[in-house]
């Protein structure tokens, strides 16, 4: 037993299913016509060597390498939660808690922290085994690639969340199945992207589109394309500081692939793309890639459940309406960086949609009753973020803590603004292409058709090169706020620790005494945040993982 403990420790693997000769198939559901493939129970425990022989088999270990996006310390909560709330977006509104990744205050020995490495290798170890053992049955090739396109791809997803958070990191290209050795060394971080980058080219040959699934659950060819947009931006920006028209040329190159293929589009309607998620309808044109979770935790046993609308929705206490903490604050930053819709003959709308503009009371005066209650203009930092009300949630058994609502990882508005930042940086000023880009996703955000020009919202056709950057900059500010992406995009543009500075004097001169507290993370902030630190126990348990991250 003290084995398997020190195993499932090792470099984080988790390895729950890796005991030598012993292999632990979680077998979460077979593959189906079923849009929800996530949403069957665990099976067997077998050996490896009679393991992997089927199709079905190899379908069922496909399921256990997504299976890792639905941890709580993954999608289902931390990296939109914990790990997005230190941003100029959002604060914790918890006024007690000093500690933790939310406020910026923690050590290499953060349970979060390493959960969430343990769980990244855990899914990559699942890849690997699959990868590993992916031409043993016998089987049409066709069928073979596409599972193959896709647990290459989360493999390398799984290394772009390390390496994007932790820089240099342990790379193991094939499967844990001993504890022989424990040591593996840290990877260069470039060498790191050349493999995440080798395996999701590799990928887009295999997988199919969209169009054969119907559903965005599924890695598909433009969602391939689209993260791989995102990856060559990541790896355009900062800490690196070579070949930036290289890997903008690449992002580029992607993200007009997604354009070109026709498929994708935006929705008309900017709060029905999370509508959609609410109730796990599947519309592929703007949704390209998304966590799907299921169950609320009653009636089966075996749920994949969200915390997602439960701690950062509407703040309600009646179960039927659906249950909200409203853990997560906006910024008085991002509502003011809406234009003032008072002001306007026509609105941004989506200020109104990501930013609560109400709570819900359930008891005033000790009387109970259901009621909406809107927020004064001046109570800005009381607003929670709303993108996902449980209100639309259809689940008949709603739950405190526990939704089934989808979080989108790639939205076609992204892919939009991927492409124009990337131009802009290639060509030192955007093309016609790249301002008309922008503009569709301004024109949605104000309710308008997203082809017709506007007088509105259009930027102007001769803008320069460093105004249609910060133009970008902030139209991801607005559409994109709450999706966990904020983070990141300040660290690889190099403006995270100056941002969150800046952030803490306009709350110090301009926010409430009573929401002082939204500083916290802006005044704890120094130049070793960019990365999160490598595990304590990691280190421990490790002896090839050598130094620690800068100031950890």
């Amino acid at each position: 037993m003290k084995m398997l403990k020190l195993i499932n420790r090792f470099i984080g693997h988790q390895l729950t299913k890796v005991v030598s000769p012993l292999v632990v198939i979680i077998v979460l559901c077979q593959i189906t016509a079923c849009n929800k493939f996530l949403d069957k129970q665990p099976q067997t425990v077998v050996p490896v060597e009679n393991y992997y022989n089927t199709e079905t088999q190899l379908n069922s270990a496909l399921t256990g390498v997504y299976v890792t996006l639905t941890s709580d310390n993954l999608y289902a909560y931390a990296l939109w939660g914990i790990f997005g709330l230190p941003t100029d977006e959002s604060f914790y509104k918890n006024s007690t808690v000093f500690n933790g990744p939310q406020v910026l205050n923690y050590t290499s020995s953060n349970n979060t922290i390493y959960n969430t490495w343990q769980d990244l290798y855990e899914g990559i170890n699942r890849a690997n085994l699959l990868l590993d053992n992916i031409n043993k049955p016998v089987m049409k090739d066709s069928v073979r690639n596409l599972i193959k396109g896709q647990a290459l791809f989360l493999r390398g997803y799984y290394y772009f969340l390390l390496v994007s958070n932790w820089g240099d990191v342990p790379m193991p290209l094939t499967a844990t199945t001993s504890p022989d050795n424990l040591s593996s060394p840290r990877i260069d971080a470039k060498i790191v992207y050349d493999q995440i980058i080798s395996d999701m080219t590799l990928a887009d040959s295999l997988v199919a589109p969209i169009t054969k699934y119907g559903y965005g659950g599924r890695v598909s060819k433009t969602a391939v394309e689209g993260i791989l947009a995102r990856v060559c931006l990541f790896r355009a920006g900062f800490p690196f500081t070579d070949d930036h028209s290289v890997w903008y040329s690449k992002s580029l190159y992607w993200s007009n692939k997604v354009i070109n293929s026709g498929i994708h589009s935006l929705n008309p309607s900017y709060s029905q793309v999370f509508i959609n998620n609410c109730q796990n309808i599947h519309e592929i044109k703007e949704c390209i890639w998304e966590v799907e979770f299921y169950g609320t935790g009653i009636g089966n046993p075996y749920p994949q459940t969200s915390k997602l609308g439960s701690y950062n929705g509407i703040l309600c206490s009646d179960l039927e309406i659906g249950f909200s903490y409203a853990q997560i604050n906006a910024q008085a930053k991002l509502f003011n960086a809406f234009p003032d819709n008072l002001k306007l003959t026509s609105s941004d709308l989506r200020r109104d949609w990501a930013i609560s503009p109400y709570k819900w009371d359930t008891s005033i005066n000790g009387v109970t009753v259901i009621k909406k209650n809107n927020f004064k203009i001046t109570e800005i930092y009381n607003r929670s973020a709303a993108k996902w009300r449980r209100e639309y949630e259809l689940s008949a058994n709603k739950t405190k803590n526990n939704t089934s609502i989808n979080f989108p990882l790639l939205r076609y508005a992204d892919v939009l603004l991927m492409k124009a930042e990337a131009e802009n940086e290639l060509n030192n000023g955007p093309t016609t292409a790249d301002i008309e880009a922008v503009n569709q996703v301004r024109r949605r955000g104000y309710g308008l058709p997203v082809n017709t020009p506007s007088t509105v919202t259009d930027l102007p056709s001769g803008i320069t090169y460093a105004n249609f950057q910060l133009a970008v900059y902030d139209e991801r500010f607005r559409e994109l706020c709450f999706e966990g992406l904020r983070r990141n995009d300040l660290i690889r543009w190099g403006t995270y620790v100056s941002t969150m500075k800046d952030l803490a004097n306009i709350i110090k001169t301009s926010a409430p005494g009573n929401f002082q507290f939204a500083a916290l993370a802006g005044n704890n902030i120094d130049s070793r945040h960019v990365l999160f630190p490598i595990p304590i126990n990691e280190i421990s348990l490790n002896p090839g993982i050598g130094r620690q991250n800068p100031g950890w």
